[in-house]
């Protein structure tokens, strides 16, 4: 703050106290004052203006609060990426194993039928089993389906209810992706019994 005006700021504080009717001031109430000057003064350069000052403290204030919120959406953006590679993980692997396990049980099952054994009980255990497995491949189908739903939803194609929308697809998503991973877990258990007698 430059020497002239802090004495233009004391010369004009002197003034409004006396056309207010003071005919004295505090000392205490000066200093005070005073005070609040010589931070005002510290606070900025000596060359500079009280203006330049504050303008210089504002795009310092608006360059950290920008800096700040960059730093933000780059974190909100990678966590976004790391949820949806996770998901699309989750995606493949209940879709591998539910596919790879209705291959397995298809080759399992012609093996058992081509060596013509007298194994009914085995082998409708083992079809009940692969149809286990195929519903968790359609489930799977399902929740990419879903998925691509949610991202739709959530990039506003459904006017003003796409919010709403995409919170709904993207629950059933993770529900139907449960539910190949159960499907998966009934398919193995019902092969398991049908293999291994009770």
């Amino acid at each position: 703050m430059k020497s002239s005006e802090v004495i233009g700021a004391l010369k004009a504080s002197i003034k409004a106290t006396k056309d207010n009717g003071a005919s004295s001031i505090s000392i205490t109430g000066l200093e005070e004052y005073i005070g609040r000057l010589e931070k005002a003064s510290k606070e900025s350069p000596d060359n500079a203006s009280a203006g330049e000052a504050a303008m210089e403290a504002f795009k310092a204030d608006l360059n950290s609060r920008l800096s700040l919120r960059q730093q933000k959406h780059e974190n909100q953006l990678e966590m976004l990426k790391a949820t949806v590679s996770t998901a699309q993980m989750a995606l493949k692997s209940a879709l591998l194993i539910n596919s790879g396990a209705s291959v397995a049980m298809l080759a399992f099952i012609g093996n058992v039928w081509s060596k013509a054994l007298n194994l009914d009980n085995v082998l409708n255990g083992l079809a009940n089993s692969l149809c286990f497995f195929v519903f968790g491949v359609l489930a799977a189908a399902i929740a990419t389906a879903f998925t691509y739903f949610t991202q739709a939803s959530y990039a506003g194609e459904f006017g003003k209810h796409s919010n709403q929308m995409g919170i709904a697809a993207h629950i059933m998503t993770v529900l139907v992706v449960i539910a190949s991973y159960v499907l998966f877990a009934n398919g193995s258990l019902s092969a398991f019994h049908a293999i291994v007698p009770r």
